[in-house]
């Protein structure tokens, strides 16, 4: 196919292309969280680039500004029938240098990325960090592993607390979405306390096919495991989907544990030289569309 540059153009989506972007990463087996748009809307509504062909959005992705020092790359498609033409690649830079132009000039920009295309990401300045794996299967019914007592559950969240550890255990502020995130009436939660102090949460939000479990924080692997217990059981003949950080072997082995198969990986690449990031508490990623 043959097309004029002269009609390409590239600018702000509309909401509307918002939702055929999220169509699209449908379509193309991303399985995007229900209520993800509708909350990155109303977080970053200027989050959205697309490049139209005579006045039709072809492609898309998301340009996610969490707060001025960290800035998120993802939802980056193009339609198939305009693949192999150099348009990706026209979108990608045109959308990390407005990205860029967002952000503090130091902040740190993060993607998560397919392994095949992890040679462009480093052609364009991306280091690469650390694998994430997707584990899938169907929720069953769990029994609660045997805990510490001073351990105890509950599904109701301090949602102040719950955004104040998020901040205190990852290395970044992402709690503007994810308190748009909790507020959702459709959002399960699980939180576990220790002596009264909150130590861990996990979130499980519907998705275009079952349940994805994610964010999962917390300050040891005993807590996790109780957190995750607690929402598979929630969610129990449900499909499930938890995206586990690698270097959290334990987090592995949950996921594991419970039946779930690996059924998709990507590279978390960083702008620049990579930062340091303690991924210790990460026992479940909380979106690989917006970070």
């Amino acid at each position: 196919m043959a097309i004029s540059l002269a009609e390409i153009s590239i600018g702000a989506m509309e909401h509307s292309e918002a939702q055929q972007l999220f169509s699209m990463a449908r379509a193309e087996g991303w399985n995007p969280g229900a209520f993800d748009l509708a909350c990155a809307w109303a977080y970053d509504p200027d989050a959205f680039v697309a490049l139209r062909y005579r006045a039709r959005m072809i492609a898309g992705g998301s340009i996610f500004r969490h707060n001025p020092s960290f800035g998120f790359m993802g939802l980056f498609i193009v339609d198939p029938e305009f693949r192999g033409l150099g348009l990706g690649r026209k979108l990608w830079h045109e959308r990390l240098e407005r990205l860029r132009g967002r952000l503090a000039p130091d902040a740190v920009i993060a993607m998560d990325g397919v392994f095949a295309m992890e040679h462009f990401y480093a052609a364009g300045g991306f280091e690469p960090h650390h694998e994430t794996t997707r584990y899938q299967g169907v929720a069953r019914c769990a029994v609660l592993p045997l805990i510490d007592p001073a351990l105890r559950l509950d599904s109701l969240p301090d949602v102040d607390a719950v955004l104040s550890l998020d901040r205190e255990l990852t290395p970044y502020d992402r709690t503007g979405l994810l308190r748009l995130w909790l507020e959702r009436k459709e959002t399960l939660s699980s939180c576990v306390l220790r002596d009264g102090e909150l130590v861990g949460f996990g979130l499980a939000r519907p998705a275009a096919a079952g349940f994805k479990i994610g964010p999962v924080i917390a300050k040891d692997a005993l807590s996790a495991q109780a957190l995750i217990a607690d929402l598979v059981a929630k969610l129990g003949g449900q499909q499930i989907q938890i995206d586990v950080p690698e270097p959290i072997l334990a987090a592995r082995t949950i996921a594991l544990g419970y039946g779930l198969a690996p059924v998709f990986g990507c590279r978390r690449m960083y702008f620049g030289a990579s930062p340091e990031t303690d991924l210790s508490s990460t026992y479940a990623a909380m979106s690989l569309e917006f970070g």
